[in-house]
Formats: C-alpha cells, structure tokens, sequence
C-alpha cells in the first residue's frame, strides 16, 4: 500500500494520470474500508470478552428469562397439589346424606326379652360349726369366715370379722403369738414373720381396729403339709378354736 501512495503522486507531479492509477485508488479506498469494518470487529469483539464491558454491552431484550419461566411454573404446580389434598381431606361442602338405620320390628326381635346371666353367688363354707361360730362370737367378739389354702398351698390365710372390739383384743396384741396345730400330725404352724413387713397379721399398735370390718391373718404351710379338708386348732392367747377345717 506505501508503494501504491508514492506511485500516485509521483504520477500527479509529472502531470499524467494513466487509467490504471484510478483502478489502483479504487482499490486503496475499498481496503481502507475493509480495515476500519476489521478493526470495529476487533473492538467489539475484545468487550465481548471482557467481564465487566459484557453486562454493559448487552442489549434488554437479551435478558436471560430462563429462571424466572422455571420458578413461574413450580409455583403453579405447588398450588395444583395444595387444591387436591385440600379437597381430599375437607370433601364437598356438602357431602351426601347419611342413610338412616334400619328399623327393626321390636315385636319380632329375638332379643327382645334378653337378660343377662345373673353373676353366681359365692358362698364361703364356714370352718367351723354354727354353733361354734355363735360361741365364738358371744365369747371373743369375732365371726370366723374362712380358713383356706393361698399362695400355692404354702400358706393358710385366715379370714375373720371383728363384731366387739374390746372382746376381740386379744386377735391383734402383737405379744400374743398364734399358731394352728394340725390335729393329724401335731405339727404346729406359726404366722410367718418378713424382715421389713413383720408379722403377717393385722396388730392394733395405731389402735385402729373398728368394728364390723374384715382382717386377716396368714399361717405357714411349709411343704404344703395340710391339706384340704384337714382339721386343725386354732390357738392365739387364750383363744382356742377345735376342729377347724381347712378348705
């Protein structure tokens, strides 16, 4: 291109402008032009490139709206799902009637008359006769209930009712100790005494004893020795009670 330039004005110094000096400055003005359209190309592509001229160069309607689409439809699907599990749990407003129960003929109900078993009376055999009982009673204040085996026939618990509290005293001094004396073997069975429980037997040491209320007192039965139907005497203090039987 420098020799191009000097060329042309050498020709214009001699006067002479031959033809194919115009082909040649055709030919300069079309590369100038085609270098000023590189060089522009140049420049915008160096912003492109550049981090901080991207943001600036880039036109509004090239906004990114990817996002913003995206989050527009998750927040219609979450409503669609909130409707249905709203309808599935609350239902219609106004849900079908119920339908009214049978009505059944009470003349011709088979149950009609039905009563329940009445609950069968437990009666507690008395150990002793009723006369004993009624001896018993005038004499020491007490009504004799029951003597049976408990706890696996390892014990015999026995079961009275206080009617006089002055006369049944000596059932609940704790000096006095009971036992009953089996009258097959004469083997003599005390009341057991626990380490941090004591005797087993109601005692009057609060001085509680009231009248017309049930106590107890348990005897040991080591090795299951009497049985039931056996008869044993029943000795607490001065109290003695003969024949009684074990159920």
């Amino acid at each position: 291109m420098f020799y191009v330039n000097d060329f042309v004005a050498e020709s214009n110094l001699n006067g002479t402008r031959p033809r194919y000096v115009h082909i040649f400055q055709a030919l300069l003005q079309k590369q100038r032009i085609t270098m000023k359209k590189n060089m522009s190309s140049e420049r915008d592509r160096s912003a492109d490139d550049d981090p901080r001229k991207r943001g600036a160069n880039r036109r509004p309607d090239e906004t990114d709206q990817g996002p913003i689409l995206v989050a527009i439809a998750l927040l219609i699907f979450i409503a669609l799902i909130i409707g249905l599990f709203v309808t599935s749990v609350y239902g219609d407003d106004n849900p079908p009637a119920e339908t009214p129960a049978p009505v059944v003929n009470q003349e011709n109900d088979p149950y009609k008359n039905w009563k329940p078993p009445a609950t069968p009376e437990i009666v507690i055999e008395s150990p002793i006769s009723p006369e004993q009982s009624k001896q018993i009673a005038e004499k020491w204040g007490v009504e004799i209930i029951s003597l049976s085996l408990t706890a696996a026939n390892y014990m015999i618990d026995f079961r009275f009712k206080v009617l006089d509290v002055e006369k049944s005293k000596i059932f609940f001094d704790q000096r006095v100790k009971p036992y009953l004396l089996v009258e097959r073997s004469h083997a003599k069975l005390p009341v057991p005494m626990a380490a941090k429980v004591g005797a087993f037997r109601a005692t009057n040491r609060g001085k509680n004893i009231k009248p017309n209320k049930k106590y107890y007192m348990v005897f040991g039965n080591p090795d299951a020795h009497v049985k039931s139907g056996d008869k044993v005497t029943m000795v607490i203090g001065d109290f003695k009670a003969e024949h009684m039987t074990v159920r």
